[in-house]
């Protein structure tokens, strides 16, 4: 048994890992996988004699989780809200809402 460590960028949330993970679990050979949506990396064990790293990356990438380099995706997913893609975010508090603020509410 042969221990892998991908890098898969496109997995950023709970059910990508859980996508990734039932992908791998198809695969002829892989024993055991790990995914983390954190660090956007698999491990894995696998038997070389029955599968190997490129394809197990082909498989990863048929199903829409292509392997490689964290910087090769510096945008955000095209799915995510828009005030996900802004630098920051700023709000401001309702004038009317601050006048009735405090330890006597005015309702």
């Amino acid at each position: 048994m042969e221990q892998l460590v991908l890098t898969v960028p496109s997995m950023w949330a709970d059910h990508h890992v859980v996508a990734v993970r039932d992908l791998l679990r198809d695969e002829e050979g892989v024993a055991i996988a790990a995914a983390s949506a954190l660090d956007a990396r698999v491990s894995l064990t696998y038997d070389p004699s029955r599968t190997d790293p490129q394809r197990i990356a082909a498989r990863l990438e048929a199903g829409g989780y292509p392997a490689g380099d964290p910087a090769e995706t510096s945008a955000p997913p095209p799915n995510k809200p828009a005030w996900a893609t802004t630098a920051s975010r700023v709000t401001t508090t309702d004038p009317a809402d601050l006048s009735m603020s405090g330890d006597h509410r005015k309702y």
